[in-house]
């Protein structure tokens, strides 16, 4: 589920700015980064998904003789929503030579948010304020999306029906997906057999989401059995499923990812819960003993539960 900055999120940019500022802005061609408004103020406008940014040498030559303050805005897209951002342009210009320069005699900078605002990593002084917001609506998608979950929650499951690992994965899938996480699990391969479904079927990310988590973790994050992200596709909970495997390798692999500052759960069995608490007075766990969390098989299936008569009564009532 990529996402990417496009010329149509430039103008619903360019029509915010136009609210803010009351006043029509206009294009300076062919640049697709650089406007003009009718007070004779610039606006360099730098759009996308990351949090590198790049302005080509032909823009750079255009304002190098700028002397009236204009804007220099950075807008920052999400899965949701746009995020605007302004500081001066006569600035940013002033600082040009501290930025990353390339082959081709353009700039690159990085974006560093914090608070409300965001400063440029290669300029610290450097500043910009959050101006605006635009939220998209609503996905129709979302709504069948839920309705395909909730045929495959409301599947009736036999008391007497031992759960396998990956029954137990899909119903954190389920879970996640029905409360509107994106979730992934590596073994997309695998088969539930209480919902007759793999358990690619039922995870919305088929691989971890770019740009989401520091490439050093990822050869870690993608060996956790279930994990859901924000719709941003920033990691937000981490679930080990210890079945019948050893308690102490899945508490590890926790362990190696908690400077995610990620919600970290081991689901098993209740016969397990005294093992886990031993384990997590040792080293290296003792430092985030209170970080892992232990639910077992029944909790899961409480929540589980709770999710499916929500789901029914949401169906109904909304009529989807």
């Amino acid at each position: 589920m990529t996402v990417k900055f496009t010329d149509q999120d430039r103008k619903l940019v360019i029509q915010e700015l136009e609210k803010i500022q009351q006043v029509k802005i206009e294009q300076i061609k062919p640049s697709r980064k650089l406007f003009k408004d009718a007070n004779g103020i610039f606006y360099l406008i730098s759009g996308g998904t990351e949090d590198w940014h790049g302005i080509n040498a032909n823009i750079m030559e255009q304002l190098k003789d700028l002397n009236k303050e204009s804007a220099f805005i950075v807008a920052k897209k999400y899965q949701t929503r746009i995020d605007i951002f302004a500081g001066s342009l006569i600035e940013f210009l002033r600082n040009k030579d501290k930025l990353v320069k390339t082959q081709k005699g353009g700039y690159q900078f990085h974006c560093v948010l914090t608070g409300k605002g965001l400063y440029l990593e290669e300029v610290n002084d450097f500043y910009c304020n959050e101006i605006g917001r635009i939220e998209f609506p609503d996905d129709k998608k979302h709504f069948n999306r839920l309705k395909d979950i909730s045929k495959i929650i409301n599947i009736e499951i036999q008391d007497d029906v031992p759960l396998s690992h990956s029954d137990i994965q899909a119903k954190l899938l389920l879970i996640g997906s029905y409360l509107n996480y994106r979730t992934y699990t590596p073994d997309q391969s695998k088969k539930s057999e209480v919902f007759q479904k793999t358990l690619s079927e039922l995870c919305t990310e088929k691989k971890i989401p770019e740009g989401a988590i520091p490439a050093m973790s990822i050869e870690t994050v993608k060996f956790i059995d279930v994990i859901w992200f924000d719709e941003e596709g920033y990691p937000t909970h981490a679930f080990e499923v210890e079945h019948t495997t050893d308690v102490t390798k899945g508490l590890l692999r926790l362990y190696q990812i908690h400077k995610l500052r990620i919600k970290m759960f081991i689901i098993a069995d209740e016969n397990t819960r005294d093992k886990f608490n031993r384990e997590v007075l040792k080293n290296p766990f003792i430092k985030l003993k209170n970080e892992f969390i232990f639910k077992n098989y029944n909790e899961l299936d409480d929540f589980f539960q709770s999710v499916k008569i929500f789901s029914k009564f949401q169906v109904q009532f909304l009529n989807f």
